[in-house]
């Protein structure tokens, strides 16, 4: 026993504990660093009020290939009553992606997808009651391909034509 404390002492002499208290420090400070900047893409959606929310696909993103699942991380914990995926190409009908209402409450949420078809882009709008049993509504978009465009290149041409007046070719 008291070799072993004669070893610690040397040790601790030349540095080696110390040394290595930086060297957890450092690795834990990258390990936080990395969850800060996780949480700090938290984000309100268009219609989400003051609740946070993470999406992924992230809203606007281009992917490479067409998600297999969709993903919604809430700040608090919510009831999920709608999970809608539209393709505006189609029309205004969601697609069939098997979402059930559960009245269970929950900070996360997974829906895996049915094969996608190529479109411009998709809309996935979603609602949850939150704690105080208040409805937030959220939308968020996305596209994917070699050629695809952010979904934010068609809804700014759609929010163009809105605003394009004709004239007025009536006889005054």
């Amino acid at each position: 026993m008291n070799r072993v404390l004669k070893n610690q002492e040397r040790m601790r002499k030349a540095g080696f504990l110390s040394r290595s208290c930086l060297l957890m420090v450092f690795l834990f400070g990258s390990l936080f660093s990395s969850l800060v900047l996780a949480q700090h893409t938290m984000h309100s959606m268009p219609g989400s009020g003051s609740l946070k929310v993470v999406s992924m696909p992230d809203n606007d993103e281009v992917l490479g290939a067409a998600p297999k699942s969709i993903m919604l991380q809430f700040g608090s914990e919510v009831q999920l009553v709608k999970l809608a995926v539209k393709n505006p190409d189609e029309g205004k009908e969601p697609i069939d992606i098997g979402f059930r209402y559960s009245p269970e409450m929950s900070m996360h949420f997974m829906q895996t997808l049915p094969t996608l078809a190529a479109a411009n882009y998709y809309t996935v709008e979603w609602a949850a009651f939150d704690a105080r049993h208040v409805l937030v509504k959220g939308v968020f978009y996305f596209s994917f391909g070699a050629d695809a465009k952010p979904p934010s290149f068609y809804l700014n041409q759609i929010k163009q034509m809105e605003h394009i007046m004709s004239p007025d070719y009536r006889v005054q």
